[in-house]
């Protein structure tokens, strides 16, 4: 296949059961905070922002993080898939996805010990072994076995509320320090019990929570797990254990592996989102990882490359080589929602996004934004 054809081919439909997009790029889970503090619902700005991004040609958009518990909420504004009144939403975005032919992921997240402090004030806030969670002030409870099982019941309810609100499958955020992380992390987990110690009892967790929601949601719905290759962290676990856990998983019968890396707390060169990434040779650093990753999946599983992807032709070399099936976005769809119709329409330039990170600056205003570039693009850009 040359070049041009390559190309051409990460527009062409993808199917793979009991998953199928109409292209091969996603919109990576990105929290935006649009939704109520109180209840966790949703504004129509953040679903707006989701229509837009469908409409701009995105084959398949992963929400941002979505809490499955009260004590499991992370951030201010953050979306919240805790109880049913939350299905709604789900339905709303679904709707609105599914109007362009896209795909709707839903992202669930439990924080663990990774959350904003004004979250932790006067409430339980709980970490695999207790402490203080890196770069946090505020002290946390260690779960109980108890604890740990309303976690694993949790996820595999928030994920019934998504298939019940219509969405095409969820995405378990096993990444970027927050409390599954915390689990696997040597120098987060000082457990001494079947969760902790020795790689096997750090990982428990994951393969509990893979059972429960399947046993929720069935076979024919898709399951996905972000996971961080390393901890990025001197003490942390290694890109050993990260390929060693999304293998065991693909073995478990997860149906797809998001392939990221780094935590919050490893400081800016070991962060999720890397700052200063260009169309070329800085491009997708994470892709040793997901190469090897790829070797263990079934014809019927999928692994997704988040990070660091800016121009068509490292993209398509990318799927050609077999380093992954699909290929995730994040900060280019903050830039440019309609980025993959300008693709579509024989404008090839890489993404505007310049990975300053500016766009994370914004919150304090209202729904995140491009604040160099929204007023070159088109889309909706009411504040809430």
């Amino acid at each position: 296949m040359d070049k041009a054809e390559a190309i051409h081919s990460l527009f062409y439909k993808f199917e793979r059961p009991p998953f199928k997009a109409k292209n091969r790029f996603i919109r990576s889970a990105t929290w935006l905070g649009g939704a109520d503090d109180k209840t966790g619902e949703l504004s129509p700005a953040e679903i707006k922002r989701h229509s837009e991004i469908a409409a701009g040609g995105a084959g398949t958009l992963i929400t941002g993080l979505a809490y499955i518990s009260n004590e499991g909420k992370s951030f201010n504004r953050e979306w919240g898939l805790h109880s049913d009144e939350r299905i709604n939403d789900v339905a709303m975005l679904s709707e609105e996805v599914h109007k362009f032919d896209s795909r709707l992921i839903v992202q669930l997240c439990h924080s663990g010990g990774q959350r904003d402090a004004s979250l932790a004030e006067g409430t339980v806030s709980f970490s695999p072994s207790g402490g203080i969670h890196p770069m946090r002030d505020f002290g946390t409870c260690p779960l109980s076995s108890h604890d740990i099982k309303k976690v694993i019941a949790d996820f595999g309810a928030a994920a019934l509320r998504a298939k019940r609100g219509g969405a095409d499958g969820v995405e378990i955020h096993g990444g970027h320090g927050f409390l599954l992380t915390q689990f696997l992390s040597p120098s987060i987990n000082k457990r001494d019990d079947r969760y902790g110690g020795p790689f096997e009892n750090r990982s428990r967790i994951f393969h509990e929570i893979l059972d429960e929601v399947r046993a929720a949601v069935g076979d024919d719905f898709s399951i996905w797990f972000k996971i961080s290759m390393a901890e990025g962290t001197e003490k942390g676990y290694g890109p050993e254990e990260g390929k060693a856990l999304s293998v065991a998983l693909l073995k478990s019968g997860a149906d797809g592996i998001d392939v990221s890396s780094g935590t919050s707390y490893a400081g800016a060169l070991n962060s999720p989102s890397i700052l200063g990434v260009s169309a070329g040779e800085s491009e997708a650093p994470f892709r040793e990882y997901s190469k090897e990753i790829k070797k263990h999946a079934s014809e019927k599983q999928l692994v997704i490359l988040t990070g660091g992807l800016r121009s068509l032709p490292v993209m398509a070399g990318l799927i050609e080589d077999g380093t992954c099936d699909l290929l995730a976005l994040s900060r280019p769809f903050i830039a440019e929602p309609d980025l993959i119709n300008r693709w579509i329409e024989e404008d090839s330039r890489p993404t505007a996004c310049i990975s300053c990170n500016a766009c994370f600056k914004t919150a304090k205003f209202g729904l995140v934004d491009c604040p160099i570039l929204r007023d070159r693009n088109e889309g909706n850009w009411d504040p809430l």
